[in-house]
């Protein structure tokens, strides 16, 4: 092999045929090399750089929206929970009244049964102390009046015991 190539060399026209294209193939490497890709990878790393700013500017603004969005909540939920606490008062206040109102109400039914059984007596009374020949008069009717008044009472104000 050392041979066949020392046969090249021996001719000088064949000679810097040979040594011209070596050197035209390494600088066209070595241009390929230093200015090519680098340049390229250069502006894709750029790109690259300019992509990943914007998402993360979106990203940002995304995180600050969610965040508001969750403030918002926070509020609205907060908010919600005062007016449960106050409706839940308001409804306990109403109950109270209610119970108290039905006791209320259960006393005074105990009143006009106790009052009703006490007009009742006082009727029995009444007609077991007439004669018989006089009409009996109910309790609960209201008492004529004798003389110019219309209040349902009696002109005569002193009671006979």
């Amino acid at each position: 092999m050392y041979e066949r190539i020392k046969s090249l060399f021996d001719r000088t026209r064949k000679r810097y045929i040979l040594i011209g294209s070596i050197v035209c193939i390494a600088l066209l490497c070595a241009g390929y090399i230093l200015y090519q890709p680098s340049g390229a990878d250069y502006h894709r790393a750029v790109d690259a750089v300019e992509r990943a700013q914007e998402q993360q500017r979106e990203s940002l603004e995304l995180n600050r929206s969610i965040q508001r969005s969750i403030d918002r909540s926070t509020d609205l939920s907060r908010e919600a929970k005062e007016r449960i606490d106050r409706s839940s008062q308001y409804n306990q206040q109403i109950g109270e009244r209610i119970s108290q109102g039905q006791s209320g109400l259960s006393e005074a039914r105990s009143y006009l049964e106790r009052n009703a059984e006490i007009i009742r007596r006082v009727e029995e009374q009444n007609r077991a102390g007439q004669p018989h020949n006089q009409a009996t008069t109910n309790a609960a009717q209201p008492i004529t009046g004798s003389g110019s008044r219309s209040d349902n009472r009696s002109s005569n104000s002193s009671i006979e015991r």
